[in-house]
């Protein structure tokens, strides 16, 4: 076995499994396929000269930002000295050809600094693979008259990708933007981000939630214990189905309500850069929320 260097620590060096490199492969084809025929309307419209060319930025795109969220998470555990899998891509039928990808700790990290900096990792790693993505995707956006358009078809905008569009691209009054493919993988990208970042469970948001707050009891009602990640989590569920992702929201709520294992030792106080980081990764959930209907 060699040995490798990683942010100034060796760990050993190991071998993607067969496994994770066929599903890598198997999600490329299918993110492929998914932006080929989300393209073949474009084509039309003068947007892009082939579909082929849409699919390879869409396939691309996603799995850019998909694959840096995930080993953001892979390296930091690295560095602290966490056992964790290489990314199991996840794919899925076209539109979209992927439902994410996931790795998995092997063993608990040893503080609640360890547990934050794995948990933030991955998103900060996909927001900053996600920024460049859309803007390129708008630079490539093309402005047509409203009125040329038959059939009118919008996404709701969270609040970075309104930024984004004000900043990037001078929309002459009484027209509309048709978006490349990669803007639209821009925003699949907040949604993961939005996501992830919701404090509930084994999600990153409830790793870094955990880390900020521990895990005291707040009150026992009927012998069960509700415990403050408990009460965390289930806001995040709420919060999530009003937004308007109720399946994502049952998913939460039946692999969060378990809890929070915690790191091994869980009386090392965070430091206090992390406690600020964790105010602007608050805001970064804030920033890419992006409703699909309100849950009432």
């Amino acid at each position: 076995m060699s040995i490798e260097k990683v942010f100034g620590r060796f760990i050993p060096k190991t071998k993607i499994p067969r496994i994770n490199l066929v599903l890598f492969l198997i999600t490329l084809g299918t993110t492929f396929v998914g932006g080929y025929l989300q393209s073949r309307p474009l084509v039309n419209l003068g947007l892009i000269e082939n579909p082929w060319q849409g699919a390879i930025a869409f396939s691309l795109g996603i799995m850019a930002i998909i694959g840096c969220h995930e080993m953001g998470h892979k390296l930091m555990a690295d560095r602290r000295g966490i056992e964790a899998t290489f990314p199991y891509f996840i794919p899925a039928p076209p539109p979209l050809g992927t439902f994410g990808a996931v790795i998995r700790m092997k063993t608990r990290p040893q503080d609640r600094n360890s547990l934050f900096d794995v948990g933030a990792a991955g998103p900060i790693a996909g927001f900053l693979a996600l920024i460049p993505v859309t803007i390129l995707g708008l630079l490539w956006s093309i402005p047509v008259p409203i009125e040329s358009v038959k059939e009118i078809s919008s996404l709701p905008e969270p609040i970075l990708l309104k930024w984004l569009v004000d900043e990037v691209v001078n929309l002459p009054a009484g027209s509309i933007l048709l978006v490349h493919p990669l803007v639209f993988v821009g925003w699949i990208g907040m949604i993961i981000t939005m996501l992830n970042l919701m404090p509930v469970g084994m999600l990153d948001g409830g790793h870094i939630w955990r880390a900020l707050f521990g895990d005291r009891i707040l009150c026992r009602v009927f012998r069960f214990n509700i415990s403050l990640q408990r009460a965390i989590s289930l806001i995040g569920v709420v919060i999530t189905i009003l937004l308007g992702y109720w399946i994502m929201a049952l998913l939460m709520l039946y692999f969060g309500i378990s809890g929070h294992p915690g790191p091994t030792n869980d009386e090392i106080p965070l430091s206090n850069g992390r406690k600020i980081l964790g105010i602007g990764i608050i805001g970064l959930l804030i920033i890419c929320a992006t409703p699909i209907g309100l849950g009432f």
